[in-house]
């Protein structure tokens, strides 16, 4: 599973890049430098948009084998600069996706597991309260406002979140 992870952004970026291999092949071919020049122009802008079509077709049928030959064909193709900046893209990418991951599978974003903030506010301040209400007693007239305040503000966050249920 990890190899097809890391295989389906580096097909992305072989492919994107793959139309500048064929505005050089044509200027190779042609000879003549500037049908060659407003194909990798266009490509540039193209690439620099995001809006780069993929000139790499993969068929339903070739297996991961034939699909890695390409990818390490058209690979080795590339310039000493454009496997730099596939390689660039590729780790930004993997790691975009490993954040991703991270993001889905942490315990704490789901709803189910963790409680809601009011009602832990709500659960704190009224503990605070009542410890303060106990503390404080007859003769200890701090505690006992003390107490009542953060029972007071305990209701209310209790009932804020009584609202959203």
């Amino acid at each position: 599973m990890k190899k097809i992870l890391f295989l389906i952004p580096f097909v992305v970026f072989i492919s994107c890049s793959a139309p500048k291999f064929a505005a050089n092949r044509a200027t190779q071919q042609n000879g003549s430098e500037l049908a060659g020049s407003s194909s990798t122009n266009s490509t540039q802008q193209h690439a620099e948009t995001g809006e780069a079509t993929a000139s790499l077709k993969i068929a339903p049928s070739l297996t991961i084998e034939q699909v890695k030959t390409e990818i390490k064909k058209n690979y080795l193709n590339l310039s000493k600069g454009e496997r730099k900046e596939v390689r660039l893209l590729l780790k930004k990418e993997i790691k975009s996706i490993i954040k991703n991951h991270k993001k889905e599978m942490s315990p704490a974003t789901t709803k189910s597991s963790s409680i809601d903030h009011d009602l832990k506010l709500a659960a704190i301040f009224g503990a605070v309260g009542i410890v303060s209400l106990i503390l404080g007693g007859p003769a200890g007239q701090f505690f006992t406002v003390i107490g009542a305040i953060a029972l007071i503000i305990g209701v209310v966050f209790f009932v804020k979140w009584l609202i959203r249920q």
